[in-house]
């Protein structure tokens, strides 16, 4: 017998490999590749539920956050210009208020505003003697004869009137009310508690041109005055009427045309001065608040 002939019988030699068993369960390597691939996926829905979602969801959240700050800054931008641009509109307005209070009259111009219109009558008459002169050497002699003296030019004038007009500042009164806020609508109901007033009565003379040159210098005025309720007179009834005649030889009478008294126009009116309120004035306005009721006995 040969050595081939004996080969001892090995019980585990033809066995198959040893799996383990887990809960009656063997573990084969393909039960271990469906568990592993079930792990997979566990430990995946696990790690996106407990550490991707959240902080997918924090990252929405901080992403919201910058874009709502981002949304603020643009509107604090826009905020910013807008003030920027109605600081601008308010100073605008604020040098278009002064320059229209500027017009109005003041405390200050009301004090002088006598001075100023006398003065600007006297104006008027800055060139009456030479004009009287001029006038003058139209007239036959006896009349240049009245202007010879003081007494009989006085005379003259006092029958027949001036050759020139003097403008004259005949009446300057102040209402004694003083000043009193427009409430009455007289100037539009826009107006009313918004300016004051202070009404003067005034009345001059001068011959129509004088009249016509006060007028339009009252007008350039520094302070906004109204002319209200005039009244004119044409010629002065204390004076003779008729104008002035030279008898020539044979007993004619002639119109002197060129020598006559100029008429006298007498403008009566009243002059409305007009201010801005004052904080005084503002806080008069305002209603005192109404005393509370008492109570009532029980």
């Amino acid at each position: 017998m040969t050595a081939g002939d004996f080969i001892p019988q090995d019980s585990d030699f033809d066995q198959g490999p040893s799996y383990p068993t887990v809960f009656g369960v063997t573990i084969t390597p393909v039960v271990s590749g469906v568990l592993l691939a079930t792990a997979g996926v566990i430990g995946a829905a696990a790690l996106w539920a407990y550490v991707v979602s959240p902080a997918w969801e924090s990252y929405q959240t901080l992403k919201a956050d910058v874009e709502a700050k981002r949304e603020q800054v643009n509107q604090i931008a826009v905020v910013k210009k807008q003030i920027a641009e109605a600081k601008t509109k308010l100073t605008q307005v604020n040098q278009q208020r002064d320059q229209v209070y500027a017009l109005f009259a003041n405390e200050r111009t009301l004090n002088t505003l006598l001075l100023d219109i006398n003065q600007l009558i006297e104006k008027n008459n800055a060139g009456r003697v030479a004009a009287t002169r001029a006038k003058l050497a139209n007239c036959p002699a006896a009349i240049q004869d009245q202007y010879a003296n003081i007494s009989t030019y006085n005379k003259f004038e006092d029958s027949f009137g001036p050759l020139v007009a003097e403008a004259k500042l005949r009446r300057f009164t102040p209402d004694p009310k003083g000043t009193e806020v427009i409430t009455d609508g007289s100037l539009g109901p826009a107006i009313n508690s918004k300016l004051k007033r202070q009404v003067t009565n005034v009345e001059f003379q001068g011959n129509f041109n004088q009249t016509q040159s006060i007028f339009r210098t009252i007008e350039r005025l520094q302070s906004l005055l109204l002319v209200k309720n005039m009244t004119m007179q044409v010629g002065d009834k204390t004076k003779s009427a008729g104008g002035l005649y030279e008898v020539l030889p044979g007993g004619n009478i002639r119109f002197l045309t060129n020598c006559q008294p100029d008429t006298i126009t007498t403008t009566s009116f009243q002059m409305e001065a007009l201010l801005p309120l004052n904080a005084a004035d503002k806080k008069a306005l305002v209603p005192s608040p109404a005393a509370s009721p008492a109570a009532s006995p029980k």
